[in-house]
């Protein structure tokens, strides 16, 4: 699903000045949303994120120059996640024949530059950088790169599919005018992996959506998800793509079960999220575990039911092997949940000294962390008083007026 819009936005005044130079600054930006897994992964949220903070700095004319024109790039049963009825944004869909892994990425080295030079693109941006590249553009192009985390996480890809990821991608990479990447920890990445200059890569962190992620009174929030999805218990929290190993489900409900059989705590694991690679392990290890009763698998759930799973929560915990920024862990931070999260990759930056940070390869370090924070009253509520601040500074809006910059100053330079 996709937040909508806010209502009444302003709309965007005439501004004094030379009209002939702002007119040159206005660009038209392709923008593709390949690799976003259908709505149902981070990066999805990116380029949804992204596409509405655009729309937003048009109508409200914070551009400081006319309003950009956007084209998107979508697939045809996508058109409606990516772009909404009221955004001014053109659309060009791709059928579905180039919805295959492949025939997506030769897409990309074929279809998709003779494209740009048919609608004139002035720069072109790919927010899914990491996953979907072309070899050549006849106009300046933006990536975002989010993650190098297959190279981090052993098994994480079959053979072919690593193959693309370590000889392939980093050439790709290398092509791009202007790289932008979302945490410090990627940046070096990419600077180690795909060998691209320090001065061409653009760190822009992502944001949260604070009209949906905000506290709400817990009981509030407890009676919605008890309502519609029957969880009863009070409830440790993880939202991410059920996947193994690099999500980490296993060793978190080994963690879980040490909780419930030593401690005896009277939590409910809740992990909200699609099943993805090699899922069935992780189904299979939750109903031989000793505490299989208390596991709760929610699968995809609609974005808007997330802040009520936030809010409802005693704990969040992110166990991720790793992250190229870990936004759940932001997302729960601005509704209040005390966090405890993985001390590697980016997750560290994300959580600051307002969370606790674990060992992820360590089931009995998992373990103690969240029995700290369901166990200790005023050490939860000082870390979900800091988490609320600390959350505060990451916005999209930011993200996307730090991302035209980028995809201005490319275009300026080519």
């Amino acid at each position: 699903m996709v937040v909508p819009y806010p209502l009444n936005i302003p709309l965007a005044t005439s501004k004094s000045g030379d009209r002939e130079t702002e007119r040159e600054a206005i660009m038209l930006i392709g923008v593709t949303t390949f690799g976003g897994d259908g709505g149902k992964s981070g990066i999805s949220q990116y380029i949804i994120s992204l596409l509405r903070e655009f729309s937003l700095l048009n109508s409200i004319g914070q551009n400081q120059i006319d309003p950009h024109q956007y084209e998107v790039v979508t697939f045809e049963k996508e058109r409606e996640i990516f772009t909404q009825p009221r955004s001014a944004f053109r659309t060009q869909t791709v059928g579905s024949r180039w919805q295959n892994t492949l025939a997506n990425l030769l897409w990309h080295q074929t279809e998709l530059p003779s494209l740009c030079r048919e609608k004139g693109y002035e720069v072109l941006f790919l927010p899914a950088g990491n996953r979907r590249l072309p070899a050549y553009s006849p106009c300046p192009t933006v990536g975002t790169v989010h993650d190098f985390s297959s190279l981090h996480v052993a098994q994480k890809y079959d053979t072919a599919h690593l193959l693309y990821i370590k000889r392939v991608l980093p050439a790709l990479v290398r092509r791009l005018n202007a790289v932008i990447t979302i945490s410090e920890s990627s940046k070096q990445d990419i600077m180690e992996y795909a060998k691209v200059p320090e001065e061409r890569i653009h760190v822009i962190p992502n944001g949260v959506n604070h009209a949906l992620y905000h506290p709400q009174p817990k009981q509030v929030a407890k009676l919605r998800i008890r309502a519609k999805y029957q969880i009863e218990a009070p409830y440790i929290l993880y939202i991410s793509r059920i996947e193994n190993p690099g999500k980490n489900h296993i060793r978190l409900i080994q963690a879980f079960d040490q909780l419930k059989q030593t401690h005896k705590i009277p939590h409910e694991l809740v992990l909200v999220g699609s099943d993805w690679d090699r899922a069935d392990e992780v189904h299979a290890f939750a109903r031989e575990s000793q505490s299989a009763n208390s596991i709760r698998f929610m699968g995809f759930t609609p974005i808007q039911d997330l802040p009520d799973f936030y809010n409802a929560a005693d704990a969040f915990v992110f166990p991720s092997l790793y992250e190229g920024f870990g936004l759940p862990v932001l997302e729960a931070m601005a509704c209040g949940v005390p966090v405890a999260g993985a001390n590697t990759s980016s997750i560290p930056e994300a959580v600051g000294d307002c969370g606790l940070l674990f060992d992820p390869t360590d089931p009995e370090a998992i373990a103690d962390s969240i029995l700290n924070i369901v166990s200790d009253c005023e050490l939860s509520k000082s870390l979900s008083e800091r988490g609320i601040q600390r959350a505060s500074k990451f916005d999209w809006r930011h993200t996307a007026q730090e991302t035209l910059k980028v995809l201005q100053q490319t275009k300026q330079n080519h």
